[in-house]
């Protein structure tokens, strides 16, 4: 793209999916042509995660959602809130640090298993979603255990979606200071 580019030409990139998730190329061409000078920009798409929201009935503002890369997941201590959905993507790869693979295999899966049931139940229904990439695919919705995952038919496209296993906790403390700024805020338009 930055020979066209260099060349004079306009260049427009399209890519699968939302343009900049889980996407080196877009990142790097704009990078590399504002830093030569060339103006340069990225559009929103459509991504995934947009589909499996629409597909699952899901709405990030009732419970909230937490996205990770599966093997990014795994690396990292991360925290996470069981009272969300966790929302984990290209859960065939999960543990892979060669960035070669198409597949890890049962027992890098097992290990991802194992974290999770830090957190939630083994019995917990978790999503195994794939969007579709064509109009006329339907889309992958197979709910199963998550003790079964380390077995399940995954690919480079599957997301694994784990719906809330707690209830959300009131933060009390907050909400008391938050009535009273309420009731302050009534008593002034009353004094006026």
């Amino acid at each position: 793209m930055m020979s066209e580019i260099r060349a004079g030409k306009k260049v427009v990139g399209a890519f699968y999916g939302h343009t900049g998730v889980f996407a080196w190329a877009p990142h790097k061409v704009i990078e590399e042509a504002k830093a030569e000078g060339y103006a340069a920009h990225m559009e929103p798409g459509i991504s995934a995660e947009d589909c499996l929201y629409a597909h699952l009935g899901i709405d990030p503002g009732t419970y909230g959602c937490q996205n990770f890369e599966a093997s990014q997941f795994m690396f990292y201590q991360r925290n996470i809130d069981p009272s969300a959905y966790l929302i984990l993507s290209q859960v065939a790869i999960a543990g892979d640090k060669s960035i070669k693979r198409y597949s890890t295999g049962a027992a890098y899966r097992q290990l991802l298993i194992e974290l999770l049931s830090e957190h939630y139940p083994l019995d917990h229904k978790v999503a195994l979603y794939e969007c579709p990439t064509l109009a006329i695919d339907e889309a992958r919705i197979d709910w199963i255990p998550l003790s079964d995952f380390a077995v399940a038919d995954v690919s480079l496209i599957t997301t694994m979606v784990i719906p809330p296993s707690k209830k959300m906790l009131k933060n009390q403390q907050i909400l008391d200071k938050l009535a009273e700024l309420a009731n302050q805020s009534q008593k002034r338009k009353i004094e006026k």
